[in-house]
């Protein structure tokens, strides 16, 4: 659940480089021939949108509307009586409320000559609203424009990745205590809870067995996995050899093949829905600037660590260098 800090700080990410992404965006949509992108996010999958704006959605929905020439603005069907927050915690000026999507978008295209609308990871759209969509916009040409923001998003600055070592930071520290010997397993979600939760995360999950522990958090605008044997054992040990092999232009494949156990590798910008959509072919292949989650399960047990990927091997943002 989203109910952590909210930060805006240009000494953690530079304004310009909140402004770079943009025009990244719209440099991207000129070279597509696309005149507008709308983004869509809710309080589940919002991440495209925070990356671009810094912009949180706690509740309800949103919609990010990109032209390839201007600024973007926001569509949501919140009450303008939360613009001056929105304005407070992001960088965007232009913020448009209504009772609808469809109303929303026929008015920012209104003063446009019809030209073709971009969905991005129109996949993951709810079905009725693409609909609305495209009957919102007569004459326009509407169609999917699949992962744009997560192409920008996969290598995380050099901020960020202070960011994601400060963050990597807290959750080994909630991680020990909550491994601790003697306690429940509410006891272990409460302690890695309130270690996590106090160091400014905005969204935290943490599952507990009586074997394991897995504290999954968004710190900023990326996300972090550590999860640990509350006794290392084999999980464990095979994770340090899996962890071993990780390098620049290894596959999925090659790590599998370091172990016995089940090795699964989701990338962090794919972490907020657990990497469900995310392709694990043995084929793929992992590059320097990636920060993924690699994981290790066997039939007792699962552990976790996110790695950022180097040229010279792999930094272990969640644990002791690789």
């Amino acid at each position: 659940m989203k109910r952590g800090l909210v930060v805006l700080d240009h000494d953690e990410i530079p304004e310009t480089q909140w402004q770079r992404r943009i025009e990244q965006v719209r440099a991207q949509l000129r070279a597509e021939e696309v005149e507008v992108a709308l983004v869509y996010g809710d309080v589940f999958r919002s991440d495209d949108i925070a990356y671009l704006t810094n912009l949180c959605i706690y509740w309800n929905e949103g919609m990010l509307a990109i032209p390839a020439d201007g600024d973007p603005a926001l569509l949501t069907k919140l009450s303008p009586r939360v613009h001056t927050w929105m304005r407070r915690t992001s960088t965007l000026t232009d913020l448009r409320s209504g009772k609808a999507f469809g109303s929303l978008v026929a008015q920012f295209v209104a003063d446009r000559e019809p030209g073709t609308i971009g969905l991005v990871d129109a996949s993951l759209w709810p079905t009725a609203l693409i609909d609305e969509v495209s009957a919102a916009a007569p004459g326009w040409v509407v169609r999917p424009l699949e992962g744009l923001i997560r192409q920008f998003r996969i290598r995380p600055s050099d901020a960020e990745q202070a960011l994601l070592r400060q963050a990597g930071t807290t959750l080994t520290k909630a991680a020990d205590a909550a491994t601790a010997a003697g306690l429940s397993r509410q006891e272990r979600i409460s302690v890695a809870e309130r270690v996590v939760r106090g160091a400014g995360f905005t969204d935290v999950l943490v599952r507990a067995t009586d074997a394991a522990v897995e504290i999954t958090g968004q710190h900023r605008n990326s996300w972090l996995r550590i999860a640990r044997e509350v006794e290392p054992g084999e999980a464990t040990t095979a994770l340090r050899d899996v962890l071993a092999a990780v390098t620049d232009g290894a596959t999925i494949g090659a790590l599998a093949e370091a172990t016995a156990a089940r090795v699964r590798v989701v990338h962090h910008a794919d972490l907020s829905t657990d990497g469900e959509y995310a392709s694990q072919s043995p084929d793929r292949q992992l590059a320097a600037g990636d920060v993924v989650v690699v994981s290790v399960e066997n039939d007792k047990s699962a552990v976790a660590d996110t790695i950022l990927i180097t040229e010279s091997g792999a930094e272990n943002l969640t644990g002791k260098e690789v």
